[in-house]
């Protein structure tokens, strides 16, 4: 019977350690998928990732939001079947000339709104890295020729 039984704690065992082995397997597994769609979902990795995707991105969005906020009216797409003896070539042109200042707004938007971005984080990273560290070595000591250093 010892011997019985001992192999049937030893298959148990076995059993065990494969289980906590392919458990291990599988939590690992879990947790690299977490990170991936984390990685996806996250816009700074993105941007370093695929910049020319985000910068037509970021046109495309400026020349919406543009739309939406200077209020342009959609134009119409319904044409006369006479139309270009009715118009004029100038007034053809500006038709044209309006679409391209259009898309050139939402460049300009796209790329303002960019650079201001930029110019924040580049502010709240330095003031974030000078709020961590020590002027003088001596956090509220005075500095060197009496002056006294407060760090915000």
């Amino acid at each position: 019977m010892d011997n019985a039984q001992r192999e049937i704690r030893n298959e148990i065992e076995a059993t065990r350690a494969g289980m906590v082995e392919k458990i291990a397997t599988l939590e690992n597994r879990v947790d690299c998928t977490i990170d991936g769609v984390k990685r996806s979902l996250d816009p700074k990795y993105q941007t370093e990732q695929h910049p020319w995707l985000a910068m037509g991105l970021a046109i495309a969005a400026g020349y919406l939001l543009s739309g939406l906020i200077l209020g342009r009216p959609a134009p119409k797409v319904v044409l006369p079947r006479n139309w270009d003896e009715r118009i004029s070539r100038t007034q053809q042109n500006t038709g044209v000339m309006q679409s391209l200042m259009g898309m050139l707004s939402g460049v300009v938007t796209a790329t303002a709104v960019s650079l201001a971005r930029e110019y924040a984080s580049g502010l709240i990273s330095k003031r974030k890295g000078t709020q961590n560290k020590p002027s003088n070595g001596h956090e509220g000591y005075p500095a060197s020729g009496g002056e006294q250093r407060i760090v915000i």
